[in-house]
C-alpha cells in the first residue's frame, strides 16, 4: 500500500497552472465600464449574451466535491441570492451588474473549465462563498483567475473566513474577505467601490491594509435577505428543494460549532415572510424543505412556529427537515411536528461523559433526551441523532458508552459518527492548545489525537461504530465504467494504450472536462505502460488537482498489472491531496479519496491469487462477460458489480 500519510496532511499545490500575483495588490480601481456577458450553455456549445456596460459582479459557490462519478446534487448558492437581494434592494443595481454563477456549472466543471466558464463573463469582482469542502479549490481558482486577469479582485465570504483562519486570508488570491455575516459588508464595499473611496475602514472587512477589521454588527431582521426564491433570484424548482432560514444566532455555546461566537443574540424572519416563502415552495413543486435553523426549537413561540409550518403545508405536499435538541419535546410537540410533515429530524447527543459535555460547554440532559427522541418516534418521526468521535475529555471507554447508550435503549432511527473538526470561528479552534488538540492544518480540520485519545484509537472507534451500526459511513458509489456519450462537460475518456502512441492527445481539452471525470485505459501490459500511465495521472491532476478522478484499468490479460504499478500509481495520484483526499483519509475500509484505482478483471479472475494481492490498491471489478464493459449510453451501468475489500485507508 502507497504510503500517502504524509502527503495527506500536506498542503496542497494549486496545480502547473496556478500563477501567483504580488501579494501586497491593493486591488482594482472601479473600471468606466466593460461588458458583462451572460454564460449559456447549449449541448456542447457556449454562447454568450452581451449585457448593459456596467461593473460584474459574479458571485460563485463551488460544491462538495463528489465522491464518485455521480452527478453533484444540493448545491444551492443561498448566500449568493442573499448578497444580489441586498444589492437589488440598495440600489446598487444601478451601479453594477450583479449575477449568480450558475449552480449547474459550479457544480459540474473541473478546475480549468470553471477558470474559462467564468473569465468569460468578463467580471470586474467574484465573491466566492467557502465552506470547509470548497475553500482550497476557491482559492486554487481564485489565483488562477487573477494570473489570467489582474484586473480582477476576488472577494471571499462564509464559514471559512474567520480571523483565526490565516492561511485562507493569507493566500495570494483573496483581495477582500467578509468576516462574520456578509450581506452588509458586501453592500458597504460594493458602496465604497462604486464611489471611489477606500474600503479600508468597512466593519467586517478584511483587506491587506487592514487585517483586523471592526467586528461587524449582524443584522437584525432578516425580513431584509427573505428571500431570493420570492424575488427570482433563485428557482426552487430546480431541485424541488427549498433552504430557509429562519433565525440566526444560536442561544447555545457549543465550543465545536461556529455560531455562538459569530451571532451575540437571535434575530428572526417574521412569520408573514416564512409563510409567504413556504406558499412559493409549493407553487415550485418542492419537495423539501430543509431548515437551517442551528437549533429549531430555540424559539420561545415553538409551537406557534410548527402551526405555521402546518398551515403552509395543509396538503403535506413536501417535507421538512431540521436540527433540534431532543430536550423539551413533549407528545405534543412531536404530534406539531409530525402534523406539519416533519419525516426526520436530527438531534445532537454528541457526548455522554459528563467532563466532556462541560468542556464542550453543552450538558445533555439524558432523561428528557430519552423522552424527546421516543415521542418524536413514537409520531413516526425519523430521529437521526449525531455522536462525535476526538471530543476532549472522551476517552475510548466513553464513545462506547455512548454508543451503547444508543443501542439498548433503541433511541434512534440512524446514528450518524462524526470526527471532530476544529473549525475556524469556534471557541474549540482557540482552545486547542490548552486542551490538546492536535488537528489537520487544512479541511477539514479533523482532530489528529487529544490527551485521552490517538489516532489509531479514533480509527478503531470509526470502524467499531460501522461495525455494530451495520453502515459505512459516506461510502462512495460504485464504481462502474461509463459509457459513450455526447454530454457536456465531457465526463470520461476510454484510451487503448497499446494503439495510442500519444496517449496525453486522445484526452478532451481541460477546458470541457468535468470535475468527476473518469479515465478507462486498456492495454496489454501495463507494467510495461506505467510511464504512459503516470504520465496522464500527473496530466490530468496539474489541470484539475480538485477533480474526482476515476482510473479504470482493463488488462487484455490476467495478470496484466502489478501492485507495484498500482503502488506507483497511487503514490502519483495523491501526490497532491485533496478535500476529498483528507476526509477519507480517517474513515476506516479501501483506499478512499478523490482519486479511485479500479481495475476490471473477467469473471473467472476475480478469486485469483494476483486479484487478492492489488485489492490491497484498488476496487476489483468483475466483468460478467468479457468485452461487456462497453455502454449503451453515458451513465448506463455495465453488469460487472464491485468486489469489496477490507484493505485500509492510510491514516
Amino acid at each position: 500500500m502507497p504510503d500517502t500519510q504524509s502527503a495527506l496532511y500536506a498542503h496542497p499545490v494549486c496545480g502547473s497552472t496556478s500563477l501567483g500575483l504580488a501579494s501586497q495588490w491593493a486591488g482594482p480601481q472601479l473600471p468606466p465600464g466593460r461588458a458583462a456577458p451572460t454564460l449559456a450553455q447549449h449541448g456542447a456549445h457556449v454562447t454568450l449574451a452581451i449585457m448593459p456596460n456596467k461593473p460584474l459582479v459574479l458571485l460563485v459557490q463551488l460544491p462538495i466535491p463528489p465522491a464518485g462519478m455521480e452527478p453533484v446534487r444540493g448545491n444551492v448558492p443561498l448566500a449568493a441570492g442573499y448578497l444580489k437581494l441586498m444589492a437589488q434592494r440598495r440600489g446598487l443595481l444601478a451601479q453594477f451588474d450583479v449575477e449568480v454563477f450558475p449552480a449547474r456549472l459550479a457544480s459540474s466543471l473541473g478546475d480549468t473549465a470553471l477558470a474559462e466558464a467564468i473569465l468569460r463573463y468578463r467580471p470586474y469582482l467574484v465573491g466566492f462563498t467557502c465552506y470547509l469542502w470548497n475553500v482550497e479549490r476557491t482559492l486554487c481558482l481564485a489565483r488562477r483567475l487573477k494570473a489570467r486577469d489582474p484586473s480582477l479582485a476576488v472577494l471571499l465570504g462564509g464559514p471559512e473566513i474567520a480571523a483565526d483562519n490565516a492561511w485562507v486570508l493569507h493566500d495570494e488570491g483573496v483581495d477582500y474577505a467578509a468576516i462574520g455575516e456578509g450581506e452588509q459588508t458586501f453592500i458597504e464595499l460594493l458602496q465604497a467601490l462604486a464611489a471611489g473611496g477606500p474600503v479600508g475602514h468597512i466593519a467586517g472587512l478584511w483587506t491587506r491594509s487592514q487585517a483586523q477589521p471592526p467586528p461587524r454588527r449582524t443584522l437584525s431582521n432578516l425580513d431584509e435577505i427573505s428571500s431570493p426564491y420570492l424575488e427570482g433570484i433563485l428557482d426552487a424548482a430546480d431541485e424541488q428543494l427549498l433552504l430557509l432560514e429562519t433565525v440566526r444566532g444560536c442561544v447555545f455555546k457549543c465550543k465545536f460549532c461556529y455560531y455562538p461566537k459569530s451571532y451575540p443574540g437571535l434575530a428572526y424572519v417574521s412569520p408573514p415572510r416564512i409563510l409567504a416563502n413556504l406558499q412559493y415552495a409549493a407553487e415550485r413543486g418542492v419537495r423539501e424543505v430543509v431548515l437551517l435553523d442551528p437549533t429549531l426549537n430555540q424559539r420561545r413561540d415553538f409551537a406557534e412556529f410548527l402551526a405555521l409550518l402546518a398551515q403552509a403545508n395543509e396538503r403535506q405536499t413536501f417535507t421538512y427537515f431540521g436540527e433540534l435538541r431532543a430536550e423539551g419535546i413533549t407528545p405534543s410537540i412531536a404530534e406539531l411536528l409530525r402534523r406539519a410533515n416533519f419525516t426526520e429530524v436530527e438531534v445532537g447527543l454528541q457526548s455522554v461523559a459528563s467532563e466532556t459535555q462541560h468542556l464542550m460547554a453543552r450538558k445533555n440532559h439524558l432523561r428528557a433526551f430519552e423522552q424527546g427522541v421516543r415521542a418524536m418516534l413514537r409520531a413516526g418521526i425519523k430521529v437521526k441523532v449525531d455522536l462525535i468521535i476526538g471530543l476532549p475529555g472522551d476517552t475510548p471507554k466513553t464513545i462506547r458508552q455512548g454508543l451503547h447508550y444508543l443501542q439498548n435503549e433503541g433511541l434512534y432511527s440512524s446514528v450518524q459518527v462524526f470526527q471532530l473538526a476544529v473549525l475556524p470561528g469556534t471557541a474549540f479552534r482557540n482552545e486547542a492548545g490548552m486542551l490538546g488538540l492536535q488537528y489537520q492544518s487544512r479541511p477539514p480540520y479533523y482532530v489528529l489525537q487529544t490527551p485521552t485519545l490517538s489516532l489509531a484509537e479514533m480509527y478503531d472507534l470509526m470502524d467499531e461504530a460501522q461495525s455494530a451500526l451495520g453502515i459505512e459511513y459516506d461510502a462512495p458509489p460504485e464504481p462502474r465504467p461509463l459509457g459513450p456519450c455526447s454530454d457536456w462537460p465531457v465526463r470520461g475518456a476510454t484510451i487503448d494504450l497499446d494503439a495510442q502512441p500519444d496517449p496525453l492527445a486522445q484526452l478532451p481539452a481541460a477546458a470541457d472536462r468535468a470535475q468527476a471525470f473518469q479515465l478507462h485505459l486498456q492495454a496489454s501490459d501495463f507494467d510495461r505502460m506505467r510511464p504512459a500511465v503516470l504520465a496522464l495521472v500527473k496530466h490530468l491532476l496539474g489541470e484539475d488537482p480538485h477533480a474526482t478522478l476515476e482510473l479504470l484499468f482493463e488488462p487484455r490479460s490476467t495478470p496484466g498489472i502489478s501492485a507495484e504499478t498500482l503502488d506507483a500509481i497511487a503514490a502519483a495520484a495523491f501526490a497532491s491531496p485533496s478535500y476529498l483526499d483528507r476526509f477519507y483519509s480517517l474513515l476506516p475500509g479501501s483506499t478512499r479519496g478523490a482519486k479511485r484505482l479500479v481495475v476490471l478483471v473477467p469473471q473467472m479472475a476475480v478469486h485469483h491469487p494476483w486479484a487478492d494481492e492489488i485489492a490491497e490498491l484498488a476496487d476489483i471489478l468483475p466483468l460478467a462477460v468479457p468485452g461487456q464493459n462497453a455502454m449503451q449510453g453515458c451513465g448506463t451501468p455495465t453488469q460487472a458489480q464491485s468486489v469489496t475489500h477490507t484493505a485500509r485507508a492510510p491514516a
